[in-house]
């Protein structure tokens, strides 16, 4: 069976698709053709259970949709998935050659896309987990599995000399409103080091590079500041050989589950539910206007009530006590 799945989003909607590629291959023995947009192809481009990735990359979509077309129309697949749920994704299932194509029922597809003459699996919860959605395909398949694997594989290394011992701070957030303080962060790692030892290494974007210089001059060099020098591979390894992840609500929040770690991850105006981590510990404030599931917000108070105390405290929930490793006089240097 060929099956073309067409999940073109963030980083985390294609991780959280994982488990149901996963699951097609192994109980109907698929062949798995992915159309996916460049951020997420390393994820999936050398990932065992995906035979072949299409690129489609949006920021060049004329050239790179005769690229998509030519090859979605090249073959016959089986079954077209589109779990996306927008008009765009709708329309590239549409122009592939494919004996079915299925999607998310009316009350979950986005932009009116639900009436494209696609088979709809059945209603269900749209607040459960999307790891869970997502499986739901599986099941209208006749896969039957609450499995939930990723089988991310690793390399064991990266272009990075970083402590024996550290838990990353991944301080980004694609949604300005999900984003914490950088005292928050500052104290964090402060604390971290107070109790263990560990170095606290900061990893996010560019957009997060102003947040990082603030984060590096609080602590005094406390950190080891990795903000816009990993690409999403070496970022992948550098998760791995973590002891803990720190997050906001973002795609490497669900890169360092799948690959097995301890994550705690900070929310804010999104629904944990759907969204959080598969697994792990979650803190969010109670206020009246969260969760909001807005963006953009002025005050961003439910992020801001959120103290470097409250997450230490999920912190030394999962990490043992252990002796301290100083940082040397200076600060870190790497």
């Amino acid at each position: 069976m060929d099956i073309l799945i067409i999940k073109l989003g963030s980083l985390g909607d294609v991780i959280n698709t994982l488990p149901l590629v996963i699951n097609l291959k192994k109980h109907l023995e698929a062949r798995i053709f992915w159309l996916v947009e460049p951020l997420s192809y390393p994820i999936i481009s050398d990932h065992p259970c995906v035979d072949r990735v299409i690129l489609f990359d949006r920021y060049r979509w004329r050239t790179s949709l005769v690229n998509v077309g030519r090859q979605i129309r090249a073959e016959i697949f089986d079954v077209t998935l589109d779990l996306q749920r927008i008009w765009k994704s709708g329309g590239l299932c549409m122009f592939a050659r494919t004996r079915r194509r299925i999607g998310f029922d009316k009350e979950r597809c986005k932009e009116m896309s639900w009436v494209l003459p696609f088979e709809r699996i059945p209603e269900s919860d749209p607040k459960s987990h999307m790891i869970y959605q997502y499986l739901e395909f599986a099941e209208y398949l006749g896969v039957r599995t609450t499995d939930v694997r990723w089988e991310l594989p690793l390399s064991g290394k990266y272009p990075f000399a970083l402590p024996r011992d550290y838990i990353v701070l991944n301080i980004g957030a694609t949604k300005p409103a999900n984003r914490w303080t950088p005292d928050g962060f500052a104290g964090l790692a402060r604390a971290i080091h107070r109790r263990y030892g560990f170095a606290s290494v900061i990893t996010g974007g560019r957009e997060d590079i102003g947040m990082a210089k603030k984060i590096t001059a609080i602590t005094g060099g406390e950190v080891v500041d990795l903000v816009d020098r990993t690409s999403v591979g070496d970022l992948k390894e550098v998760l791995a050989g973590s002891r803990l992840v720190v997050s906001c609500d973002t795609g490497p929040m669900h890169l360092a589950v799948a690959l097995g770690k301890k994550v705690v991850a900070l929310f804010g105006p999104s629904d944990p539910r759907r969204t959080g981590p598969f697994r792990g510990q979650v803190i969010q404030k109670s206020l009246e206007c969260s969760p909001c599931n807005l963006s953009v917000c002025a005050s961003a108070d439910c992020m801001r009530a959120i103290t470097h105390e409250d997450v230490m405290e999920k912190v030394a929930s999962l990490l043992p006590v252990r002796s301290r490793s100083p940082i040397p006089a200076g600060g870190l240097k790497y």
